[in-house]
């Protein structure tokens, strides 16, 4: 043996030492050296125990490794956006292994709007999830936005009183894809996602509440936007799209539902269909986003790039500005039940603008629903249209409380009539008190005027008369 090993070839060495030594023999050995291994479980809050599963993500998952001297990998702490991302891929990757097998939460929060306790962050004692209620119709306490793969609740942290969306989708269902744009990108426009918790089977993802509701729920509880506010969502809609295209991000899903109100601004969400391209075009592997606002580039399926949001967008003001979403009145859903035929043959849909829209507006509709991509206008173009910055004369006159009390003053003002030149000093003194008297009644009915004249505008239906 020993002369076989040093001068010898190795297919004669393992000849050799096959010919002497049995395989009975090889598997004493291999259990007298592996069965302790074999048996020993691996420690819950070890690295090496997790590194089968994440040979694909490159490091192993931090939520499940941050508290180590737990019995069970479980908890909720702060992390970067690659802690997020990571716990996200751990989540899709082990949704069938997780199933049934969760009795405590684990998550990760990027911002500290969100308040966990010890590792904990649980429902009823750390934060509320409530039916969601839209702050412009009464639509009762069991409605619930439903998404394409959950529903939305309006949740508010217990320690730190912020009120969020909280989305919820099962498990199963969940596709690191849902929080991948909103983690990595941040802008006024855009939703901000505060972060993602695994409940049981649900995953909920906590950001930034609309709380006035869908521009589709506007619409189908209040009827067309009028023109002015068209030019408002627009003008918010085009700068998250100028952010997001120059990112590289394709939205796929523009449409009313996926544009939400906060108390100042309008933001997108649902980012579930978004790429962000790594080449000129996307080539897609499946139709991406919903029929009735998809370009034609896009149900052909050859390749497509971020104008095709674009095209989603002269859609989406169509429906807001009839109520109807384009292609619906002249093809009703009964008898079509599917428009990619019809988008692929006649886009754009012209035809469905409104008989009474603006030449401006009307513009930029045609501009943004232009069949070949080529010509048609990036948001950076758009928002520079003339249609979103009308003149001051025909802009109309949507004032705060203190600029209309303050216009209210200055008309009745006028109407008031002058007081006699002769009045004596002696009744200066009273004319004055009662004036101040008069003047604080005016000025308690102007503010409740006022007041009123803003409720209209949130809660009642769109009539042609402003306030």
């Amino acid at each position: 043996m020993e002369r076989a090993g040093t001068c010898g070839d190795p297919r004669e060495e393992l000849d050799l030492l096959l010919t002497h030594v049995h395989v009975s023999d090889v598997l004493d050995i291999m259990e007298s050296l592996y069965c302790g291994e074999e048996t020993a479980a691996p420690e819950p809050g070890s690295r090496t125990s997790r590194q089968d599963s994440h040979q694909d993500q490159g490091h192993s998952d931090p939520v499940l490794l941050s508290a180590p001297e737990r019995p069970g990998p479980a908890s909720v702490r702060y992390g970067t956006v690659d802690d997020l991302l990571a716990f996200a891929n751990h989540i899709s990757n082990a949704a069938q292994r997780l199933y049934g097998h969760r009795c405590q939460e684990s998550g990760i929060l990027l911002n500290m709007v969100i308040a966990p306790q010890n590792g904990r962050y649980q429902i009823d004692s750390d934060v509320l999830l409530v039916p969601w209620k839209l702050t412009y119709r009464s639509i009762g306490s069991d409605f619930i936005p439903r998404g394409a793969f959950g529903k939305v609740y309006l949740a508010q942290d217990m320690k730190t009183k912020k009120r969020m969306a909280c989305k919820l989708i099962p498990v199963e269902q969940f596709k690191p894809s849902d929080v991948e744009i909103q983690a990595r990108f941040q802008h006024e426009n855009i939703a901000e996602l505060y972060g993602v918790v695994l409940w049981g089977e649900t995953v909920h993802l906590f950001m930034e509440a609309g709380e006035g509701g869908s521009v589709l729920e506007k619409l189908e509880s209040c009827g067309p936007l009028r023109e002015f506010e068209i030019i408002w969502v627009t003008k918010h809609v085009l700068k998250g799209l100028d952010f997001l295209h120059s990112k590289g991000v394709i939205h796929h899903d523009i449409k009313p539902s996926n544009i939400v109100f906060t108390p100042t601004k309008a933001v997108l969400v649902d980012f579930g269909l978004s790429v962000q391209m790594t080449e000129d075009i996307y080539f897609p592997k499946d139709l991406r986003g919903t029929e009735i606002y998809m370009s034609p580039e896009v149900i052909l399926c050859r390749g497509h790039c971020t104008k095709a949001d674009i095209y989603s967008l002269g859609a989406t003001l169509i429906h807001m500005q009839t109520g109807t979403p384009p292609w619906v009145k002249r093809y009703p859903r009964s008898a079509y039940p599917s428009y990619l035929y019809i988008i692929h043959k006649q886009a754009p849909p012209l035809e469905d603008i409104a008989g009474d829209c603006s030449p401006g507006l009307r513009g930029l509709m045609e501009a943004a629903l232009e069949r070949n991509p080529n010509l048609r206008p990036p948001a950076a173009d758009l928002l520079r249209h003339g249609a979103l910055h009308p003149p001051r004369e025909d802009q109309p006159r949507c004032q705060s409380l203190d600029s209309a009390l303050l216009e209210r003053q200055r008309l009745h003002g006028r109407q008031e009539p002058a007081l006699p030149e002769n009045t004596a000093d002696s009744s200066c003194t009273g004319i004055t008190e009662e004036s101040e008297v008069l003047r604080r009644q005016r000025s308690l009915y102007i503010d409740l005027g006022a007041l009123a004249g803003y409720l209209s505008l949130v809660r009642g239906p769109p009539t042609l008369e402003y306030g």
